[in-house]
């Protein structure tokens, strides 16, 4: 669950949950990915892997099993990492007033060390992260071209998907610091969204919707 100044709050439509700060008053709908696109369990599934590889101990383990899915179903799991990437953005949203598409924009691979000695790695790094962003954008707003536009990268050329999935890894490490330093806590929210909703029945809705 996160850190205090936090709160779920039951809507009216019971695929969502309304995730309140408490302190900022802003507030903001999550709602459940529709199972044909992608199984809330993708979602939860990958919360859990990614919380684990934040732990050094748990790192290898989880890598390596995050690389298997990908290799596996690139598309599904990529979908999966880029789902909890925009849930991220909108809870930084929620407690510091940023937009999520400039806390997107904003995401940064601090895994290396960076120097003007290596422009060609910086230019493969900033590349990579672009396609995550492209990928977490595209979840955040529901837009459909610019999710080809991601998935197109994912597995082309062949192996790609294990190489997105490493380096946003290494994003989604800076932003865990980041929420921790503002006093959110990443682990168990895909969770609670999950076990306190239900699939939706009817058309696709938007998953992330502002409510003040």
């Amino acid at each position: 669950m996160p850190l205090s100044g936090l709160a779920w709050q039951t809507l009216p439509d019971t695929g969502a949950l309304a995730l309140v700060d408490t302190s900022s008053r802003r507030a903001a709908a999550l709602a459940r990915p529709h199972p044909r696109e992608l199984p809330m369990i993708d979602v939860v599934d990958m919360e859990r892997l990614v919380v684990s590889w934040l732990s050094r101990q748990n790192r290898f383990a989880a890598e390596q099993q995050l690389v298997e899915r990908v290799e596996d179903d690139p598309h599904r799991t990529m979908s999966a990492l880029t789902w909890l990437l925009a849930m991220w953005t909108v809870t930084i949203h929620l407690r510091t007033g940023r937009p999520p598409a400039a806390v997107i924009a904003a995401m940064s691979y601090r895994q290396v060390w960076r120097s003007p000695e290596a422009p060609q790695s910086e230019r493969v790094w900033e590349t990579l992260t672009d396609r995550i962003r492209l990928g977490a954008l595209a979840t955040l707003t529901a837009d459909a071209r610019s999710a080809v536009e991601f998935h197109s990268h994912v597995d082309n050329p062949r192996g790609m998907g294990a190489v997105l999935v490493r380096h946003a890894l290494g994003i989604m490490a800076g932003m865990a610091d980041d929420m921790r330093t503002i006093g959110v806590d990443p682990q168990d929210m895909a969770g609670t969204l999950a076990l306190y909703t239900i699939d939706p029945d009817g058309p696709t809705v938007p998953c992330f919707r502002p409510l003040t």
